[in-house]
């Protein structure tokens, strides 16, 4: 009993070729009327789908789409998603209620995957402030300047700092207890069913040296070498922040293991190769919405699939999955 939670990282965003792969009720939108729309993009070929469970011969998704009586899985992930889109707000980019209210946790649930904090660290935001920094310094030196008010305030000693200081202070200080109350919640449901915490790995190889775009009155963004580099260990903060906040649910009785894909990306994210992890994406899809997505630069016209694996970066995923639930005694 598999129920796939999470954001865009466990949705499968980015892992479909155009609209094809995505479930077609999780991809549609009616301009200008914002109630008709859904871009939690759940993919066929999202990691929790790609991955066999240990002794299995075929993958979830296949013993899925077969109706195998051994199994039930249920993908809920959303992109766009943050922990409290997890535990008690709608979510905004398709309208759906909270993860943990739509049902499918209870005492016969015996596996929960999910990917969640990097929404909740800023990560849009950071990195569309990095593209804007191109040929003007290290991205780190920007000032936080968005804060979130569904987080009830504990992010304004942050307004005003630059990224580098604000960046690791909003992971540790409120990213890590959210998703360790995350943890709790979903095992005060489900709490006979372990429970696999992915992480994110560095998301840019080589520097970022194929990260460039530039249209004509536009000026061009990309990435530097310096921001690169610092947009790379801050996912390496956010990792040990999430390998932490597994580490505090797991002192509590939380059966919860954290999984780390870093390795399977090495040489393989943006600009790698072979590049498994989109990078800057022109072709839009159907429920895609540059201006809510990308607002700082909404006039380059990003998909949403803009840093996002691809369906081989789904794989590499999986495997990491793979690793951990050899471990987890399923």
């Amino acid at each position: 009993m598999i129920v796939a939670m999470g954001d865009s990282y466990s949705s499968g965003e980015g892992a479909s070729e155009g609209n094809r792969d995505y479930y077609p009720e999780t991809n549609y939108r009616k301009v200008n009327n914002e109630k008709t729309r859904d871009a939690c993009h759940r993919s066929h070929y999202a990691w929790s789908r790609q991955a066999k469970l240990p002794g299995e011969s075929q993958s979830i998704g296949y013993l899925d789409d077969n109706s195998d009586f051994d199994m039930d899985y249920h993908l809920i992930a959303c992109s766009g998603a943050r922990t409290y889109n997890v535990l008690s707000k709608v979510q905004d980019s398709g309208g759906e209620l909270p993860q943990i209210d739509q049902g499918y946790l209870d005492e016969n649930t015996t596996l929960v995957t999910i990917s969640i904090g990097g929404n909740d660290a800023r990560f849009s935001d950071i990195i569309q402030k990095c593209l804007i920094s191109f040929g003007g310094g290290n991205c780190k030196d920007k000032t936080f300047d968005k804060p979130d008010d569904d987080v009830h305030g504990r992010d304004q000693k942050f307004l005003g700092q630059p990224l580098e200081n604000a960046a690791p202070g909003i992971i540790n200080e409120i990213v890590r207890p959210d998703i360790t109350q995350t943890l709790y919640q979903i095992h005060a449901l489900a709490p006979n069913a372990k429970i696999a915490l992915m992480g994110y790995p560095p998301l840019i190889s080589d520097k970022g040296s194929c990260l460039n775009i530039s249209i004509i009155g536009l000026p061009v963004i990309g990435l530097t070498e310096d921001s690169t580099a610092w947009l790379n260990s801050t996912a390496d903060t956010l990792a040990t922040a999430m390998q932490g906040a597994a580490d505090d649910a797991k002192k509590q009785g939380v059966p919860v293991w954290f999984s780390n894909p870093k390795n399977d990306f090495e040489g393989q994210a943006v600009c790698g190769d072979p590049e498994q992890v989109h990078g800057i994406v022109k072709t839009l899809t159907a429920s895609d919405d540059p201006i809510k997505d990308w607002p700082l630069i909404n006039k380059y016209g990003l998909s949403a699939q803009s840093f996002h694996p691809k369906i081989g970066g789904a794989r590499l995923y999986a495997n990491s999955l793979e690793r951990t639930m050899a471990g987890m005694g399923l």
